[in-house]
């Protein structure tokens, strides 16, 4: 098999797993109501609260991963307020905390080709950073969106081995997995749509600086 079949195979594995918990979630509250008839019971009441949460989050996760990883985020139409928009919900759902420091109106800035592409990617593989949960900060310089620096800190914050082998573009598809291949897609798209990364570590703390090259 090719192996671009093999990273598409890879990476939608992992959207997939994502999405699987919210839409079983949907389904069973569905069928609750089903077997309980229709009685207005509360516990029909308890299911239909699920049916209504968990239909959220896999909309919300879906408006990710068509930004982060398919089509729609291959352009400008996306302003730093977009980004935040999808971003927040997709992360309170792993219990991690999002904050935008900007210094101008976020619905101005307007960064190149991809980038709310490429700052959500990144935004997906730092997750797998904090293994414990925590909070990621996204911090602009301006309007005119040039640089941008992603913070995400925690207990037991770090980049796993397999996660920071991923960032490398020459890294062969076999030595990636569902969970590292997030990493590699978004170095891939940085590089396809001219930004360049830099990943620090230190305790408790990972910090990405993104900068439009």
């Amino acid at each position: 098999m090719p192996e671009h079949m093999t990273l598409i195979d890879m990476l939608l594995s992992r959207l997939f797993h994502d999405l699987i918990s919210p839409v079983s979630a949907t389904v069973n509250g569905a069928e609750l109501i089903s077997d309980l008839g229709g009685n207005g019971s509360e516990l029909e009441q308890e299911a239909l609260a699920l049916i209504g949460t968990s239909a959220r989050q896999a909309s919300e996760r879906l408006s990710f991963f068509r930004v982060a990883f398919g089509g729609a985020g291959s352009n400008t139409d996306h302003s730093l307020a977009d980004g935040a928009k999808l971003a927040a919900p997709y992360l309170k759902a792993r219990k991690i905390d999002f904050s935008l420091d900007c210094p101008v109106d976020p619905k101005l800035v307007r960064p190149a080709s991809g980038g709310i592409k490429v700052l959500l990617g990144l935004i997906c593989f730092m997750c797998e950073c904090l293994p414990r949960g925590g909070s990621i900060s996204l911090v602009s310089a301006g309007e005119q969106g040039g640089h941008f620096e992603l913070m995400a800190e925690g207990v037991g914050a770090n980049v796993p081995d397999d996660i920071r082998a991923a960032l490398d573009l020459g890294i062969p598809t076999s030595d990636l997995t569902s969970k590292s291949v997030v990493a590699h897609v978004a170095a891939v798209n940085a590089e396809r749509f001219g930004y360049g990364i830099a990943v620090e570590e230190e305790t408790g703390r990972v910090k990405v600086d993104v900068n439009f090259t």
